[in-house]
């Protein structure tokens, strides 16, 4: 899914990690693809995921509970809500590029709560650039 993303911050240090807005949830992720250059302030397309750096930590929860929730002050991210096939829509809809879900159909059509390492976050292309 396509969404229009508000930078707030570009960390000096670490070129890949910029915290976003979008639709009124803020978020630190890691621009996994940029092909142009980004300036705090402004609005771009993006597309986001996730990424899964051991093994996937996915629970079912109870109540319809749609919310990303940082854990301290890393990277990693409780993203919970209703899971798809191959995404999960926590208020914002995360796409399954590598299949995780595949393996929990018995989960399809549940609120869940899944641990991530990172939210990754591409930011795409458009006709004017």
């Amino acid at each position: 899914m396509v969404y229009t993303a508000l930078v707030k911050r570009l960390d000096p240090q670490i070129e890949e990690e910029v915290i976003i807005e979008i639709e009124g949830i803020e978020f630190t992720g890691f621009a996994f693809i940029c092909p142009y250059k980004i300036e705090v302030g402004k609005s771009y397309p993006v597309s986001i995921g996730f990424t899964i750096l051991n093994e996937l930590m996915i629970r079912e929860i109870q109540g319809e509970k749609k919310e990303i929730e940082r854990i301290g002050l890393g990277y990693e991210y409780y993203i919970r809500g209703l899971l798809h096939e191959d995404k999960i829509d926590a208020g914002l809809v995360f796409t399954d590029e590598d299949e995780y879900f595949f393996d929990y159909p018995e989960l399809v059509d549940k609120y869940i709560e899944m641990k991530v390492d990172r939210i990754s976050i591409e930011f795409l292309r458009t006709t004017t650039d």
